[in-house]
């Protein structure tokens, strides 16, 4: 019995051993096909392993950058160790999972990079294990009715360590202006009220294919912008101290509202005076209409254009509506009493093309506006959205928190 039970064991062990670099080699290929699609743009869509999705790695690096790269030097070090046993395969194995790692290890580098030259900074630890938790508010109270009779809510997170009245940061979510509420991102609002300001989250209407909201959404972010003036005092915030902060389509409006409202442009849906907000922070904000419908695509759903959002949020195509494209885009509304403003655009975003965000920035600084582009790199549109802590979402946040404390909000 001794002696059959040695080539059974002999050959378990093989067995598993190969399966082992087989699993070394699909880790680094992995590793190898997403720091193709960061380091040469458009190859995404070659690669049939992946779908053919364009944005894959564009999502992939700012959320899982660091992971990946963890996970390549672990199938380095396998096939190192399996080397003895299968010689040349392992080498082959090693090296190729070593070049993707390093060639990885070099596109996350660059991102660290750029995000504290920017002010920001990163926890490599945190980024290697992003979580998806939910920050629930401290109330979410209702700030008016939309015209359906839908009550539209405002989320609140108390500032902590505040010491007197905190700035106030109001925040317009994202959703293609279709979707998304005054829930979302949650982590990020609770992060920014740690860091000693009064959050409030707001809520507007959403666009149907039947039911555009372009003449109701701004006006509502307008009211909400007017009910936390009056309100801040009450909950600890500073009402001279108002940022008006978006995300996509909630970038777009907070531009819009707050431009307008400078230029005393901006109708509220409860009418008043709709205050001025001190600064404007947004992300991959859609402030070029036109740009967007013409080249924009949804990264989620290759080969589908964003005009089903554009046709539901303005009621039609610019050549039916040209008007409400102008009125709403970015440009058009820059004047230079527009308060300090935040760009944060992802090089590679497929939604909001990058042109239209940076003639934006460009045009309201040659007007005279303190605006300030950063340029994410590797990144696609949402690249914050892929968990807590990720390398995107610690590089977005961290930003914004400089930025805000740099102005004194």
């Amino acid at each position: 019995m001794t002696t059959t039970a040695r080539p059974r064991r002999g050959l378990l062990s093989g067995v598993v051993a190969g399966l082992l670099l087989v699993v070394a080699g699909l880790a680094g290929l992995a590793v190898l096909l997403v720091a193709l699609g960061a380091l040469v743009p458009g190859v995404g869509g070659l690669l049939p392993v992946l779908g053919g999705l364009p944005g894959y790695a564009t999502l992939a690096v700012p959320g899982y950058g660091p992971t990946l790269v963890v996970v390549g030097l672990v199938a380095v070090v396998l096939a190192v160790l399996l080397r003895r046993r299968f010689g040349r395969a392992g080498t082959v194995v090693a090296v190729g999972a070593g070049v993707a790692t390093a060639a990885l290890a070099v596109v996350v580098a660059i991102v660290v990079a750029t995000t504290i030259s920017a002010g920001g900074s990163v926890n490599p630890l945190t980024a290697i294990a992003p979580t998806s938790g939910f920050a629930p508010p401290d109330g979410d109270p209702v700030y008016a009715t939309g015209p359906d009779g839908v009550p539209l809510h405002a989320a609140v997170w108390n500032p902590r360590g505040a010491t007197g009245p905190a700035p106030v940061l109001v925040y317009v979510h994202g959703g293609g202006w279709v979707g998304g509420s005054e829930l979302g991102n949650t982590a990020d609002m609770r992060a920014f009220a740690d860091g000693g300001r009064l959050v409030i989250s707001v809520a507007y209407t959403l666009a149907t294919p039947t039911r555009p909201t372009w003449d109701v959404a701004g006006p509502q972010v307008a009211c909400a912008l007017t009910e936390v003036a009056a309100l801040a005092p009450g909950l600890g915030g500073d009402p001279s101290r108002i940022v008006l902060a978006g995300d996509s389509a909630g970038g777009q409006l907070a531009v819009s509202v707050a431009y307008h409202a400078a230029s005393g442009t901006q109708a509220s849906s409860c009418g008043g005076v709709v205050p001025v907000p001190r600064g404007v922070v947004v992300q991959y904000p859609a402030v070029d209409l036109l740009d967007a419908y013409a080249h924009g695509t949804d990264p989620g759903h290759p080969g589908v254009s964003d005009h089903y959002l554009l046709d539901d949020y303005l009621g039609g195509s610019p050549q039916r509506v040209p008007d409400r494209y102008r009125a709403l885009s970015g440009v058009p509304a820059v004047t230079p009493q527009a308060p300090a403003t935040l760009v944060l655009g992802p090089t590679r975003d497929e939604l909001v093309p990058p042109e239209g965000v940076t003639a934006f920035a460009e045009a309201a600084r040659a007007a005279g506006v303190d605006a300030t582009l950063v340029r994410v790199p590797f990144a696609n549109h949402a690249f914050d959205t892929l968990g807590a802590g990720s390398l995107g979402n610690q590089a977005s946040l961290s930003v914004r928190e400089h930025w805000l404390d740099r102005h004194g909000w």
